[in-house]
C-alpha cells in the first residue's frame, strides 16, 4: 500500500506535465529554441545596470544605517552578550557580498556594451 501512495502521486504529475504539450496546436511559445539566439542590445543592457545601481545605492544605504545602529550598541548595557550585534555583523556581511555581486554585474553588463558597439 505503501509503494500505491509513491506512485500514483508521480504517475500523476507525468500525465499532467506532457498532456498540455499534447493538447497544443502547433509549437508551444515560452522561449528560444536551440538555434535560435537572445538578441541583446545595449538598451537591455542600460537598463539591467540602471535597476543593478538602484539596488546597489539601497543596500549601501542599508549598510550604513545598520553600521549606525552597530556603533550605538558599541558596549550597550542593551545587548550584554553581543547577540543582537552579532547578528547584525553577520547581516552586514552578507549584504556586503550581495553588493559585491551586483558591481561585478555592473561590470559585466559595461563589459557586454563595450562589446556590443565594437
Amino acid at each position: 500500500m505503501k509503494t500505491l501512495t509513491s506512485v500514483i502521486p508521480t504517475l500523476v504529475l507525468c500525465v499532467g506535465l506532457t498532456l498540455p504539450a499534447f493538447a497544443a496546436d502547433g509549437p508551444v511559445s515560452g522561449g528560444p529554441l536551440a538555434g535560435e539566439a537572445i538578441v541583446q542590445t545595449i538598451a537591455s543592457h542600460v537598463a539591467a545596470i540602471q535597476q543593478h545601481q538602484d539596488r546597489a545605492t539601497m543596500l549601501e544605504q542599508k549598510i550604513q544605517a545598520l553600521e549606525n545602529r552597530l556603533d550605538m550598541f558599541k558596549n550597550s548595557y542593551r545587548d550584554p552578550k553581543g547577540f543582537r550585534s552579532a547578528s547584525w555583523k553577520r547581516m552586514v556581511g552578507a549584504w556586503r557580498g550581495e553588493l559585491k555581486d551586483i558591481r561585478q554585474r555592473i561590470v559585466w553588463h559595461e563589459e557586454q556594451i563595450a562589446l556590443l558597439k565594437t
